[in-house]
């Protein structure tokens, strides 16, 4: 979550899987082909401006998995379920039992190029040997470069421009917002968040619904000294927050749900002493962070599965958004939606699911529906998201369109970024500037196919028909000025 102060530079570039056990495989096994829930009330039953989908295929339809996956198409992206059923394509809800524990780690501005992905450094040995244990997305996306944006997103499962939001660069979000752990607690399911960062006390909303959420103590916006090395403590927290949750699902029964975000590779990067060190150049002090990192994480998840979560507890890894080390003459985060920026490590470990890598374009718009269902519970009504529970199987992942977008605020214009395939369409300000790059030929974005008329039409054809589908709804509260908005413009 850039602060304002790091706005983009004019800069020259920088350089630069264990078997599980029987018990588990059977768990998974029930979890993904077992019969639909009966649905519950509440309080937002659909999107606004969301496209009417006709009801998945009856549970009795699937044989298995990979057939229900294969028996219906996705719905486009942008799109809401029907009320009361699941978003085409994706399988009915799972009954009661098993459920799975869900702990998500998002690790701030960690960047999508890790060891796992090719880079030389072996700055992440924890997170290389996870990732081979996992289901391993390549080409995920945040659905922004900003925290703020992203976690939001990823906990509504709707974009930031159709949430209700004050347009201030650290939004404030509405309680008219339904989050993941306000559905999980009309759920009866405990919830938890560690976090070290001012931007996640409860005034920015991001807290609704959780039950146990806690910001470390101490934790002050523009924290620049070594007293910001926070992963050792947020590790600590996590372990009492775990312990709770599990004491909360022998009292009640229901499955527990747990986000820790780690803080520590999130600029100014701070050497540790004692700790790995690659040089004095930004990209090298920006690698020991997230070595410090890895190493804290390692440590929670390891205890996590010496404590019994190896069997009941998925591990969703991600991060926030990306960083920028000069690309595109650009530091840090925030302001644009290059790759660099919004394409992230995703990695989703269910006990008894087997280890592979997706390359299909994935957005983390996806995953409270997919938390949700492998909690066991019900489908959000109005989530634009679809449960990748099906592919987390084995089934062929069907391809979607994938959105992310910078909606304005004082600082930020606004900017959209659709990508299909190979193909990523970046949109700026009102939809008039259009940039078209070939990310997997060309993946540091240098050579714009705008000239290529007949995939720059489809594309932009895809966008406005994606776009058309999600609200622009117009900020509340304090009546900033937005950059580069039309008069009288609120979005």
């Amino acid at each position: 979550m850039a602060p304002p102060r790091f706005k983009s530079l004019q800069l020259t570039k920088s350089g630069p899987r264990t078997p599980s056990t029987k018990r588990a495989a059977l768990a998974i096994s029930l979890l993904f082909s077992s019969a639909s829930l009966v649905g519950c009330s509440e309080r937002r039953a659909t999107a606004t401006g969301a496209l009417d989908e006709p009801p998945a295929a009856p549970a009795s339809a699937l044989g298995s998995v990979a057939d229900g996956m294969a028996a219906g198409a996705s719905p486009p992206v942008g799109s809401a379920a029907h009320a009361g059923a699941a978003p085409s394509g994706a399988l009915p809800n799972p009954l009661p039992s098993p459920r799975f524990n869900v702990l998500l780690v998002l690790i701030d501005s960690l960047r999508a190029d890790m060891p796992w992905a090719g880079y030389p450094r072996d700055i992440a040995p924890w997170m290389t040997r996870f990732e081979a244990r996992s289901v391993s997305y390549t080409r995920a996306y945040s659905v922004s470069s900003t925290t703020a944006r992203s976690v939001a997103a990823l906990l509504a499962s709707d974009y930031p421009s159709a949430m209700v939001r004050d347009g201030h660069f650290f939004t404030r979000w509405h309680p008219d917002n339904l989050f993941l752990a306000e559905r999980l607690t009309d759920r009866g399911s405990h919830s938890f968040g560690a976090f070290a960062h001012a931007y996640f006390f409860p005034t920015s909303g991001l807290n609704q619904g959780v039950t146990d959420h806690q910001v470390l103590p101490g934790t002050f916006l523009m924290n620049t000294s070594h007293s910001n090395i926070t992963s050792e403590k947020l590790t600590s927290l996590a372990k009492e927050q775990i312990t709770k949750g599990r004491a909360e699902r022998e009292r009640t029964g229901q499955p527990f749900f747990g986000y820790v975000h780690y803080m520590d590779p999130h600029s100014p990067y701070v050497p540790h002493r004692g700790g790995a060190h690659f040089g004095n150049k930004p990209r090298d002090l920006y690698d020991a962070e997230v070595h410090h990192t890895d190493r804290h994480l390692g440590e929670l998840i390891d205890w996590l599965d010496e404590t019994g979560g190896e069997e009941d507890t998925v591990v969703i890894l991600s991060a926030d958004h990306g960083e920028s080390f000069g690309e595109h003459g650009h530091l840090k985060h925030g302001y644009e939606l290059w790759e660099e920026l919004i394409r992230v490590p995703l990695m989703i470990r269910v006990p008894g699911a087997a280890a592979r890598r997706i390359d299909t374009p994935r957005s983390h718009i996806d995953l409270a529906p997919t938390i949700l269902a492998l909690m066991g519970h019900p489908p959000g009504q109005g989530m634009r998201g679809h449960s990748l529970t099906a592919e987390l199987a084995g089934a062929t992942p069907t391809p979607r369109p994938v959105l992310c977008e910078v909606t304005r605020d004082p600082l930020q214009d606004r900017r959209r970024a659709l990508i299909d395939g190979p193909l990523k369409l970046i949109v700026t300000g009102d939809d008039r500037g259009f940039l078209l790059f070939d990310v997997v030929a060309d993946p540091g974005e240098r050579r714009d196919l705008v000239a290529d008329k007949p995939r720059f039409e489809r594309m932009k054809q895809l966008y406005f028909s994606v776009s058309e589908r999600i609200p622009n709804t117009p900020h509340s509260g304090d009546l900033v000025p937005l950059r580069n908005a039309p008069a009288g413009r609120r979005w």
